[in-house]
């Protein structure tokens, strides 16, 4: 491609998942000559700035806020004013970068900011979190038995078409903000709460369609594989762990759990036969390092700690469970919000993993080290996990995602 692109990247940047993703396609469009601008406002930037990018300040809706009504299951998320705002510092900062294409995660306020600016939009996103997806968000008919409706029965496929159109009219319909605004600036396309996260041009599919399937998906959408976080921390000085010929457990939850997980997680491990890892988010205070037992960090390199252990136990994030997958290893998740639960619920049926509700959890904390049992006597999981990683193995995310917008670019503006 002969012209240097100028590309302004807006991740959600509370949340490390959606700092990850774009940072890696940055990089490697960066690698390519590319002229790359960051904008957020969390404290979480200084990840993306040690890779030696800009990040100019971006209004962001706050994530107590978002994630409180999320968890809640409030379908309005966020406020109409919360929208209108972003709008506003969308514009007001393409205005000052201008540049000839926005790259966003979890900005859901971008495709109808960059329509309004005449922009280029390209946005990563989970198939879950698009009108495209196969399976349910929320299974209105789970309860069904499986002896009155089979699972792999015609019947059921129509159930979950019904499921599907009922829960994204419902959706939609709650948050109308985005069909609102959609019809005020004329976009060809109304956007909506269901479709909000996506590209305006282009869509690229953080997924592989064996874990996330999708149906009747357009041309623009890319599967392009999972971007998982890679980490340049240093080890820190108790690297690696002692474990002798204990089950090495990894816990993490992310940057959107809940901190006093990590509190009881510290306690039923501490009278276990396991050793664990345990990365806080630093969102734990007073736990601390038992040399040969528990052994306890704000941030580490996941991908060592993941191919070290036996098991990952996770949040249910999308980003986690891949990694886990990378290394051949099952997981178990303690999901907090609908977009984890989904994802566990995909664990469940791939045979990868299992799944333990936040209320089973905070009702009885050591069902997690049955569970954990349960997984590690049963080999099945394992290679399960094994086939999984085969798969993922052969995708190259971030090459894959910087050579489909160079082309789309290449085919819609003209080179200087």
């Amino acid at each position: 491609m002969t012209k240097i692109l100028k590309i302004l990247v807006l991740p959600y940047t509370h949340t490390l998942s959606h700092i990850s993703r774009p940072l890696l396609i940055a990089k490697e469009l960066r690698n390519r000559g590319h002229e790359i601008v960051f904008a957020g406002e969390s404290p979480k930037i200084k990840f993306i700035e040690r890779e030696g990018f800009v990040v100019l300040p971006l209004y962001e809706p706050d994530p107590e806020m978002l994630f409180g009504n999320i968890r809640k299951g409030k379908l309005r998320f966020v406020s109409d004013a919360v929208i209108e705002r972003m709008i506003e510092a969308d514009l007001s900062l393409y205005n000052e970068v201008k540049p000839d294409l926005v790259l966003t995660d979890g900005r859901f306020t971008a495709p109808i900011s960059t329509h309004i600016a005449g922009l280029r939009h390209v946005a990563i996103v989970n198939a879950s979190s698009t009108e495209y997806r196969a399976l349910p968000y929320v299974p209105f008919f789970e309860w069904l038995p499986d002896w009155l409706v089979k699972r792999d029965g015609g019947l059921w496929e129509k159930l979950d078409l019904l499921n599907l159109k009922l829960e994204m009219f419902v959706f939609d319909n709650v948050m109308n903000v985005f069909k609102r605004l959609s019809k005020k600036h004329g976009l060809k396309k109304s956007i909506t709460a269901t479709n909000c996260l996506t590209g305006k041009d282009i869509t690229l599919l953080a997924d592989i369609p064996e874990y996330f399937p999708t149906r009747r998906l357009p041309q623009n959408y890319h599967y392009i594989g999972p971007l998982t976080l890679k980490s340049n921390l240093p080890p820190p000085s108790w690297w690696p762990p002692e474990k002798g010929s204990k089950p090495l457990i990894y816990i993490t939850m992310g940057t959107t759990g809940i901190g006093e997980f990590f509190e009881r997680v510290y306690e039923i491990f501490k009278e276990s036969e396991m050793t664990a890892v345990i990365t806080t988010g630093a969102q734990a205070k007073g736990i601390e390092t038992v040399r040969g037992k528990l052994y306890v960090e704000p941030f580490m390199d996941g991908d060592s700690v993941t191919e070290e252990c036996d098991l990952v136990v996770c949040h249910g994030g999308n980003g986690t469970i891949y990694q886990a997958l990378q290394h051949g290893k099952p997981v178990i998740g303690i999901p907090t919000i609908p977009d984890q639960s989904y994802n566990m619920r995909r664990v469940e049926a791939l045979g990868v993993g299992r799944l333990i509700t936040w209320k089973e959890f905070n009702y009885n904390p050591k069902v997690l080290l049955k569970a954990i049992n349960g997984v590690l006597s049963d080999p099945s999981f394992t290679e399960k996990a094994q086939w999984m990683q085969a798969i993922l193995n052969t995708y190259h995310a971030e090459k894959t995602a910087a050579d489909i917008i160079e082309r789309y670019m290449e085919n819609h503006i003209c080179p200087k």
